[in-house]
């Protein structure tokens, strides 16, 4: 019986040098390709960095710009003469009676107060002699910060013989950021710029604060005598309750009655 030979295999190589070359050679452009993609990425990603940087820089060197933009100061008419006037205190040192007021920067009161009977008094009693007149800090919570930063700037402004200078430019100003936020270190040092102040000296006084135990002195005097509103007016000690012009005319002649002084 013939013997049945067996059928060979294929001699099938094993994957040959070739092919382990060519396997090798497309996983290295693969792991390339992959590293230019992660290198591409992380220069977009230090490129929008870069823009973003930029972005922010230019807008607070908007805000800042805008910020620092006030109005010229205004002009102070009353002209009282130097000897009257002794920082937060205008009016004769021998004056019978004495006009005491509780106010807030911030205070749209306290403005209109500022800009009409303030000044129709003044003309009227304080240029003439009768009455010393004097103003006191009473910032209010709905206020701040800008309040406090602006009874701080007045009282630097005082420092530099400026407190009515820049008690009528912070009325001006008043509110023109918006209530609680006009009154930032930036916009008062522009401002201390236009009054022609010392402007490093007003900002180092500001910045370090050198008037808050001022400013918080008078806010405990307004708690011990009870003040929780502003404007509020006291003539020789004595509260008025409205201060209006007539009521203050009213007040202001009765004191000056009992104090044996004759008005014009």
């Amino acid at each position: 019986m013939a013997t049945k030979k067996k059928a060979k295999s294929p001699n099938i190589p094993a994957s040959t040098p070739q092919t382990s070359q060519v396997t090798a050679s497309q996983a290295k452009q693969r792991k390339s390709v992959k590293q230019r993609k992660q290198q591409r990425s992380q220069m977009y990603l230090i490129l929008a960095a870069v823009v973003v940087v930029i972005v922010v820089g230019a807008l607070i060197l908007i805000n800042n710009r805008t910020q620092a933009q006030v109005a010229a100061p205004p002009v102070l008419a009353s002209g009282l003469p130097a000897e009257m006037i002794n920082r937060n205190v205008k009016g004769s040192p021998d004056a019978k009676v004495v006009v005491t007021e509780f106010a807030d920067f911030e205070c749209p009161a306290c403005q209109t107060y500022s800009q009409g009977t303030g000044k129709m008094l003044e003309e009227e009693y304080v240029k003439t002699g009768l009455v010393r007149f004097e103003y006191k800090h009473m910032p209010l919570p709905q206020h701040e910060p800008s309040a406090t930063n602006a009874a701080w700037a007045s009282e630097c402004a005082a420092d530099q013989g400026k407190f009515w200078e820049m008690h009528d430019y912070l009325f001006q100003e008043q509110g023109k950021q918006g209530q609680g936020s006009t009154f930032t270190q930036i916009r008062l040092k522009a401002m201390a710029q236009e009054l022609g102040l010392d402007v490093n000296q007003f900002d180092k006084c500001l910045s370090t604060q050198q008037h808050a135990q001022t400013v918080q002195d008078d806010v405990a005097e307004a708690r011990q005598l009870r003040v929780n509103s502003t404007p509020t007016l006291y003539v020789n000690g004595q509260r008025v309750a409205n201060p209006s012009v007539t009521d203050m005319r009213a007040a202001i002649d009765a004191a000056l009655a009992a104090q044996g002084v004759q008005k014009p």
